[in-house]
């Protein structure tokens, strides 16, 4: 299998430098400002620049005794391990991700940033990257002091997002360009600029050529391009319209405080409380389930999929709730028992009306009545009270529903669970192979079914 590549200073990846970036601005002018003043070639010779990067590159994440990895993202973001700065090579905490993820002794991550942002090439992929791993584990982010540009489409991809203090910096939302139109200085000092070109925006921008209408309205095709990605990360993390994102993404940068009462973060507190909390959520999930299904609230895509003969209605009614999926398939199972016992009802008043009008008219009970159409009796049922769908966890929770009635408490739904399982064992052990997917945990339930059984 083909590794990622390793970046040290035999690779410099010196383009990086020069390419776009998602960067606090102030941060950015600054770190521009000493790259102009440094001579590259002498920096790069370096040893202790080349041990510096080499330690950072080879820097191996901490799990603690709760099996929480902690990965670290701080100063400026680049593929390549920055060695113009204390920054952190976006490649290196992808494989870091990567491997706490496969890392059966790794329960959840908490991703600590302090960062201004970083390029724009690599951005995408860690946010990706800490996207697949919120899917299969809870992971926390957390900031400690600046989270800017980038550090927010990476940070907005976690379950939670805390920042450490009230006047914590988050946001720097937003795509912007610098473009120079020199032409009137190589004018003045008597300059005439040629740009032999094939093709129109060949060459567009050279310094002393003027910068022409077309030449801007390309380069916004590209901000806004590069913007509208950068954003659809960000709302894609949290869950929330990518209206409501652009409509905050207008360049400035928040208090902790009031980013939290945006809906950017989700509190203010120590680490110590948001390792805590971290390490309740690894304990609710059981071995097999998704983090991101299982702890967050279920979108509108995820709810159709799911519940397919679901009404509009009721789906709304989950997302106004927040409920998750797994919340959301037993408030199925309940919703579907009541609509069945409502259509019951009224099967039965119906009958009653008809029985009522003939037996007033002198006719007999026994004779030839209309009559509205009767349900199909399922085999191995009394009656139909439970919609068979393909979905063993949503038949089971409906099987359930049905012996524990409407809005039943949780020792009558426990109790309820072993009426179901005891009666249709079948049924119990789709559930729980459904429940825990893999070959293993398949192989545990079957046996254990099986030792149950033999008793």
């Amino acid at each position: 299998m083909l590794m990622p590549p390793r970046f040290s200073l035999d690779s410099p990846y010196l383009g990086d430098y020069f390419g776009l970036w998602h960067m606090h601005v102030p941060t950015f002018e600054a770190l521009a400002q000493r790259v102009n003043g440094t001579n590259l070639h002498v920096h790069l010779s370096s040893a202790a620049v080349q041990e510096s990067v080499q330690a950072r590159d080879e820097k191996a994440y901490p799990v603690t005794r709760d099996g929480i990895a902690v990965i670290s993202v701080r100063g400026p973001m680049m593929k390549a391990v920055p060695s113009m700065a204390e920054g952190t090579s976006s490649v290196r905490v992808r494989q870091q991700l990567s491997e706490a993820r496969r890392d059966p002794e790794v329960l959840g991550a908490m991703l600590v940033l302090d960062t201004p942002g970083g390029t724009v090439k690599g951005n995408a992929d860690l946010a990706n990257s800490v996207s697949a791993f919120a899917g299969v584990k809870p992971i926390y982010s957390f900031t400690e002091d600046l989270t800017a540009s980038a550090g927010v489409s990476i940070a907005s991809q976690a379950h939670r997002r805390y920042a450490n203090q009230a006047t914590a910096l988050y946001g720097s939302m937003g795509t912007y360009a610098v473009i120079q139109d020199l032409s009137g200085m190589a004018e003045q000092l008597g300059v005439k600029v040629h740009v032999v070109k094939a093709g129109e925006f060949k060459g567009a921008g050279q310094p002393g050529t003027p910068i022409t209408e077309s030449q801007l309205a390309e380069w916004q095709r590209e901000v806004n391009a590069l913007n509208e990605a950068y954003l659809g990360l960000i709302a894609g993390g949290l869950r929330q319209p990518l209206e409501r994102i652009r409509e905050l993404a207008d360049g400035r940068i928040h208090m902790a405080a009031d980013a939290v009462k945006l809906g950017l973060l989700d509190g203010v507190q120590s680490y110590e409380e948001t390792y805590r909390q971290l390490v309740i959520e690894t304990a609710k999930l059981k071995p097999g389930t998704s983090s991101r299904s299982s702890t967050m609230s279920a979108s509108l895509a995820e709810l159709k999929a799911k519940f397919p003969k679901s009404t509009a209605e009721w789906r709304e009614s989950q997302l106004e709730a927040g409920a998750s999926l797994a919340d959301a398939a037993v408030n199925y199972a309940q919703h579907v028992e009541e609509t069945l016992a409502t259509e019951r009802k009224a099967h039965s008043e119906a009958l009653a009306k008809v029985k009522e009008e003939a037996e007033g008219k002198g006719k007999t009970a026994g004779a030839s009545l209309g009559h509205l159409p009767i349900r199909p009796v399922v085999a191995g049922r009394d009656e139909l009270d439970v919609v068979e769908s393909d979905d063993a966890i949503e038949n089971f929770n409906a099987a359930v529903a049905k012996v524990a009635g409407p809005k039943a408490d949780l020792a009558r739904r426990q109790s309820a669970v072993r009426v179901v399982a005891r009666d249709n064992p079948d049924l119990y052990k789709a559930y729980l192979l459904a429940a825990n997917p893999g070959k293993r945990a398949s192989r545990v339930i079957t046996e254990k079914l099986e030792t149950v059984a033999a008793k």
